[in-house]
Formats: C-alpha cells, structure tokens, sequence
C-alpha cells in the first residue's frame, strides 16, 4: 500500500509502520499547537514550552490514529481476516486486510468501530480535562480539550458517506443488506467518496479564494485524496467482478529463468542474464524457495568489484519489499496489497515451499484485458450459428 514506510513495531501481534508524510503531519499540527492553540488557551507561558507540549500533543494524536485503525484491524481478525500491517500517513491510517469482510454486517461493524473508537478516546480525553481541571497545568488541560475535540471531529467525518471513508463503507454494507448486491453496493459507496471529495475541493478552492485562507489547501487535499480513491475503489471493484475467484496459479508464468542466490551477481550476468531476454527475476535458494526479486537496473547499481564478490541474495530484494503468494490466493486479493512496476517487480508464487511460478504486470494486464473483452462479447442469439 506504501513504499517505504518505516516499521515502528507490533501491536496485537500487527505490523505497524509510519510512512514519511508522518513527520509533515506532526510538524502541521504542532506548529498550529505552538503558534495558536495552546498560547490562546493557556497564555502566559515561555515559547519554549508551547512547542514542547505541541509536538507531544500531535504525537498523542498520532497515537489516537494508530487505535482507530487497530480497532478496525482487531475486528478484522475476529472475523476472520487477516491483517497485514497498519500504516500511518499524513492524511491518516490505513489497515491494510488481507480479504473483503464475508458478510455485510462484518463489513458494517468492521468500518463502524473505527469512529466509534476515535469518539470514545475523545470522550475520555474531555473526561480527564475536566476532572484535572485546575489541578494540572494548563498546558496539559489544553491539549486534553484539542485532543477531545480533534478526535470527536475525526469520528465524526469518518463517517461521511463515501469511501475510503469508514462512513462510505457502512453505506457500502447497507447497501449489500438490502440488495444482497455487492458489487452493487461498492460501486453506489464510491462514488459517494466522488461526490464528497469534489464537494470538499470546492470548499477548499472557495476558502482559498473568498476568505484567502490557506487553510483551503488542506480541505483541498482532503477531497483530491477521497475523489483519487473512490475512483481507485471503482477500478477495484470492476477488476473483483471481471477476476472473480481466478487464482494467481492461473495467470502466472511457469518455470520462470530464476536468478540463483548463491551465485555471485557476475556470475549470473555472465551465465544467465545476458541472455535471458529478461529484465527482473526471482531469486531462489539452493532449495529452491522464493527469496526475493532482483532486476537489472538494480544490479547496474553495484561496482564492478561488488558484482565479483556480493551474491545474487544479498542483491535482491525480499519480503516486505516482495510479495510471496501461494498458488491457490486469488489475485483479487493479491492486487489489494501488491503494485506491481513493468520492469521491476513481481509476484513470487509458491506451491509448498518451492517456487512454482511468477506474476508480472504484463501477466495482469493481459489477464484484466483478455477478461474485460469476454464481458463486453455480446451474447449469441438462439439460432444464430444456423444461418
């Protein structure tokens, strides 16, 4: 879902990992802390400690993200599901699971827990505010009430109407209840997150425009962000009906031209590459096990001297960066959590603990446009083949 994210640890026995835009969001909502909220809540108090208090605040707002995903992720789990990681960004969090949710009430409890969560922990900061009020320093009283108010605020918007928005995936399974149509129902939840990101870009530009705040750069943000996924969430939505439950077994290359590990990396120039026709491979141990994927332009990186002595593992890339798959996961859910770059990546796919096959952009895209021209074939009529 994100390249290079930073792993931060397990929580629950989930990965969990901060992308870079973290640090933009943190230094966002500190500086508004330090220059405007906390001197106009808590005034008369040295700079110094306005800045202090603000970047532990907007960490605790970070931590208040990681739980509303983790209650997202914990639920998943219950049902069923497995989660990959959670990762943290500047607009957010994002609980990467494995699958869709089986039924429209897991799928309503899964997206419905997320605010319900963000409110709870405003609730419990407002609670704490007003029982250490005036026993703690006003310092930390402000940052209780901003936290209350940020978190309700987050809970609250979640629930708008539109995916990727929690609020878009209770819609969604509404929706998949009353109709028992899920496809139906994604594609009405998505383009709700159109219609809801073109409003708040709208906003955001009048905002800029009309009151010349620059505050409507965010608002702006914001809707590009939601009107970009819902549109992702369509795409998706369309590959899921056109795939169905197709395995990746049925798509992949077979016996692919491996890159042996223990080889050095001249060695496998020599012997293999320059002859492959190839640009990317996977690399396998002497047992043949998936290890990780290496393509040319990363092995043109190294120097002569280090092609001679660093081997073929050593130079590649492997999990997380590369994706292992067994035979029988369908490549709706691969693609979920895999992005695949003409060139430079692949999906390793593995019966048992060998190496059975690869997936390559080109293997998807080819499979996604074979099956898009089976749909649009029209059906024969009934006698036809007799004329």
């Amino acid at each position: 879902m994100f390249r290079g994210a930073i792993p931060l640890g397990r929580v629950a026995g989930i990965a969990v990992g901060a992308h870079w835009s973290v640090l933009i969001a943190v230094l966002l909502f500190a500086q508004i802390l330090a220059i405007q909220v906390l001197p106009e809540t808590a005034p008369g108090i040295a700079r110094g400690w306005y800045w202090v208090a603000a970047v532990g605040i907007a960490l605790c707002l970070m931590g208040s993200l990681l739980a509303h995903e983790l209650a997202h992720a914990l639920l998943a789990r219950h049902y069923g599901i497995t989660v990959e990681r959670i990762t943290l960004w500047l607009l957010g969090g994002a609980a990467q699971l494995e699958r869709e949710p089986p039924t429209a009430r897991a799928d309503f409890l899964i997206a419905l827990v997320g605010p319900a969560t963000s409110a709870g922990l405003g609730g419990v900061f407002w609670a704490a505010a007003a029982v250490g009020d005036p026993a703690l320093p006003r310092l930390l009283v402000a940052g209780l009430l901003w936290l209350a108010v940020v978190n309700i605020a987050l809970g609250v918007f979640n629930l708008l109407p539109g995916t990727p928005l929690d609020g878009g995936r209770v819609l969604r399974a509404a929706v998949w209840k009353v109709t028992g149509d899920r496809a139906r129902a994604a594609r009405v939840a998505a383009r709700g997150g159109q219609v809801l990101g073109t409003v708040l870009v709208g906003l955001g530009i009048a905002e800029i425009l009309l009151l010349r705040q620059l505050g409507g750069l965010w608002l702006a943000l914001v809707g590009w962000f939601l009107t970009t996924a819902a549109q992702t969430e369509l795409a998706g939505e369309r590959v899921r009906t056109l795939l169905g439950d197709l395995p990746v077994s049925a798509i992949m290359t077979r016996e692919p031209v491996v890159a042996p590990g223990w080889w050095t990396v001249r060695a496998f120039l020599d012997r293999t590459a320059r002859t492959a026709r190839r640009r990317v491979f996977p690399v396998v141990s002497f047992e043949g096990a998936p290890i990780g994927v290496v393509n040319l332009g990363e092995l043109a990186k190294l120097t002569p001297d280090q092609r001679m002595t660093t081997t073929v593992a050593a130079a590649c890339r492997m999990p997380p960066s590369v994706t292992i798959a067994d035979a029988g996961t369908p490549v709706v859910d691969v693609l979920k959590t895999v992005a695949l770059r003409p060139g430079r990546d692949l999906l390793l796919v593995r019966e048992g603990s060998a190496l059975a096959g690869v997936m390559s952009a080109g293997d998807l895209s080819r499979t996604l446009e074979l099956a898009a021209l089976a749909d649009a074939a029209p059906t024969p009529r009934a006698g036809a083949g007799d004329r």
